[in-house]
């Protein structure tokens, strides 16, 4: 029996959010608002700005004036027209508030972005930046939550689930440990650069390449590229988590490459950088 097709499979909510600050329950900054600022700052000028804004003068004098008066710190500076006629400019408060707005709303399209995407961890904020924003020179960056911290007298070694059967670990100060306040089960990112990790088969164990390494992640070799010098070899540790590896040809002539195989990504834990939020 055919199944009839659902036109709910594979459907894209294109959800939008619009941002508005309020104070003491009362509007106090919205899109149109925030244009109009951000107009003025380009403008010098509310008459100016209300042109490019697309607001009467008038519409755009009384925002400005309810957005200084119910402020802790006025948000534009203007003077009157004279001579030289008159202007206006953006207080650092009026400036740091577009900031804001503007992160504000980066923050809520990443957030509508992950509610599309099953594998993102809609209950951490870190991990949502780490699977839509956070970029960095290392070529691999794996979420994932402390589930254990040994102490030594001047580092510690952090051991980090990225899934049911993956775990990094990290070794670190102890100083560090206090400063990034980590603790079981707190979220993490960690950033481990391509050319520090090298690649062992499971045909190989005989030669213990793998007691040299404390981090040891099997999974499925599914790509490969070589020029004269060096391998770029990708492993697949799940549908949706693969680690990257840059190793010089010479590491590799015992050998035998082939996609699909089981392979091991081994890797020191000094050469693990942990990264995560307060």
């Amino acid at each position: 029996m055919e199944k009839t097709p659902n036109k709910n499979e594979n459907k894209t909510m294109n959800l939008t959010a619009i941002a508005t600050l309020q104070i003491d329950n009362k509007m106090f900054a919205n899109p149109r608002r925030i244009a109009l600022l951000k107009a003025i700052d380009t403008t010098g000028s509310i008459s100016q700005g209300a042109k490019l804004a697309g607001i009467s003068y008038k519409a755009a004098f009384d925002a400005i004036k309810d957005m200084n008066n119910n402020s802790e710190q006025p948000l534009v500076s203007s003077e009157k027209g004279g001579k030289g006629g008159g202007g206006a400019t953006l207080t650092r408060f009026g400036q740091r508030l577009i900031q804001m707005y503007d992160l504000l709303n980066k923050i809520q399209d990443m957030g509508l972005q992950a509610l599309n995407d099953d594998n993102a961890p809609l209950d951490s904020l870190l991990g949502v930046m780490s699977r839509f924003s956070l970029q960095t020179s290392a070529r691999n960056q794996l979420f994932g939550h402390i589930s254990a911290i040994e102490t030594h007298d001047l580092h510690d070694v952090v051991t980090i689930a990225i899934t049911d059967q993956h775990y990094i670990q990290a070794t670190i100060t102890h100083g560090s440990t206090l400063r990034l306040q980590l603790k079981q089960n707190k979220d993490v990112v960690t950033l481990i650069k391509g050319p520090a990790i090298t690649v062992c088969s499971e045909e190989n164990l005989i030669h213990g390449k793998r007691d040299r390494f404390d981090n040891q992640l099997l999974g499925t070799l599914t790509a490969m590229k070589q020029d004269r010098q060096s391998t770029e070899i990708t492993i697949s540790l799940t549908d949706e988590i693969s680690i990257c590896a840059f190793v010089d040809n010479q590491d590799l002539m015992d050998e035998t490459l082939r996609l699909g195989m089981p392979i091991y990504a081994l890797f020191h834990s000094t050469h693990v950088i942990v990264a995560s939020m307060y």
